[in-house]
Order: structure tokens, then C-alpha cells, then sequence
């Protein structure tokens, strides 16, 4: 797949400048990563025989993963990243913020809605729950694809442009620490499937030298095993 093209305005400034921008081009990974993982979500979920509870078991352990790490990311910005936002944007700049804290919410209600549906699919496991969490699945993946882009278009350039790198390391931070440590480098590895090298080799900058050289090596073949297994393929 092709790598997402990053907007220049996301990308830091040379060192001579001034004030240059704080590097927030992790954030256009993990979002890339999500995005991939929710799209694919519902032919996860049509792949599995009906009957087959523990293929359903499988790909519910995905579709859990991939919610709570959505959850944990727009926990992680509303509570780290809007706040000191806030106080610095015009009042265009804050009508744009808080439609984004909007979609949140409306996010929210329906990662409840997938949890009601895979709870029932995981149950049943017949072609009524399927359709139903299917169901779900597109209507939260519509509303990431708009909140995503807005988050892209119009907050990621105010916050490269008026926060501190100390305040951006503290999100990402954030959403490291809520991943359990048996995932890390699965997590890892969706994020290196399609994450720009350079990105990449930042976001591992505060983990210890012996961790640099092997993540880069173990989290993709990972990651592709991990995809045959729900996907069908290595490289879905």
C-alpha cells in the first residue's frame, strides 16, 4: 500500500529558524495505522464461518485491541493535548478544536455500538450478529475517516505551530503507556507497515539503544504473521 502523503505543514522546520514547528508526523502514523486497521475490520469479521466461535474469538481479540487503542488515543488527546491548545487558538482556530472534541463524542457512542454488536456476534455467531457488527464497524469507520481528516487539515498545524516539544512527547507518552507491553511490538509493527521510516526511527528515540535495532527487525514480521492469521494475507 501506498504511504499516506504527509501535509509539508506537519513537517518540523529547519533548526535556523526561529520558532520552528514541533515534529507531529506520529501522529499522522498512528492515525494511518488505525485507519487500515478499521477498514479491514468488517472483512475480518465476514472471513469467519458462521459457527466458528473460536475464529470469532480471533478477530473480537482484534476488533478489542483496535477500539482500545482508539480510545486510549482520543483519551489521550483530550485530556494532554486540547487543553494547552486551547488556550492559544483565535476563535476560528477553537470553533475547529471543539468540532473535533464533537466527533469525539460521537465516536464514543459508537465504539459502544461495536462493543454491543461484537459482545452479541461473539455469542451467536450467525449471520444476523455478523451483519450486525459489520454494520457497526462501517458506520464508526465513516465517522474516523472525517474526524481524522479534520484533526489533519486543521489541529495537527496548530499544534506543530504552538505547542512545545515537551507537551507533544507527553501525548505520545500517553498513548504508548495505555498499549499493554504483550503488544507493543505488534502495535509497533501496524505502525511500521506503512509509516514513514524517518517517523519512524523518531518514535523510538526515548527507548533503550538495544530496543532500536531489534523493534525495526521483530515488529513487522510480527505484524505480518499476526495479518495472515485475521487477514488471509501477510500484507493486507
Amino acid at each position: 500500500m501506498t504511504p499516506r502523503r504527509l501535509d509539508p505543514r506537519l513537517s518540523p522546520a529547519p533548526t535556523a529558524v526561529e520558532n520552528p514547528l514541533v515534529d507531529v508526523r506520529d501522529m499522522i502514523v498512528v492515525h494511518t495505522a488505525m485507519l487500515r486497521e478499521f477498514r479491514l475490520a468488517p472483512r475480518a469479521v465476514a472471513r469467519v464461518p458462521t459457527g466458528a466461535h473460536r475464529a470469532a474469538r480471533r478477530v473480537d481479540a482484534h476488533l478489542q485491541l483496535m477500539c482500545d487503542l482508539l480510545h486510549h488515543h482520543h483519551t489521550g488527546e483530550d485530556e494532554l493535548l486540547w487543553p494547552p491548545l486551547r488556550a492559544l487558538l483565535t476563535a476560528d482556530d477553537l470553533a475547529r478544536l471543539e468540532e473535533a472534541q464533537a466527533q469525539h463524542t460521537d465516536i464514543d457512542r459508537a465504539l459502544e455500538r461495536v462493543g454491543r454488536a461484537r459482545q452479541r456476534w461473539t455469542t451467536d455467531v450467525d449471520d444476523a450478529s455478523r451483519d450486525l457488527l459489520i454494520t457497526a464497524l462501517d458506520e464508526l469507520l465513516g465517522l474516523l475517516v472525517t474526524h481524522l481528516d479534520t484533526e489533519e487539515r486543521e489541529l495537527l498545524p496548530l499544534a506543530a505551530a504552538h505547542l512545545t516539544p515537551a507537551q507533544w512527547a507527553a501525548v505520545g507518552a500517553a498513548g504508548a503507556a495505555s498499549v499493554p507491553k504483550s503488544k507493543m511490538l505488534l502495535v509497533f509493527g501496524m505502525f511500521a507497515y506503512e509509516g514513514d521510516p524517518d517517523v519512524l526511527r523518531t518514535m523510538l528515540e526515548s527507548a533503550p539503544p538495544p530496543a532500536r535495532g531489534i523493534v525495526p527487525l521483530l515488529a513487522p514480521r510480527i505484524y505480518a504473521r499476526y495479518a495472515r492469521r485475521l487477514h488471509g494475507t501477510p500484507r493486507p
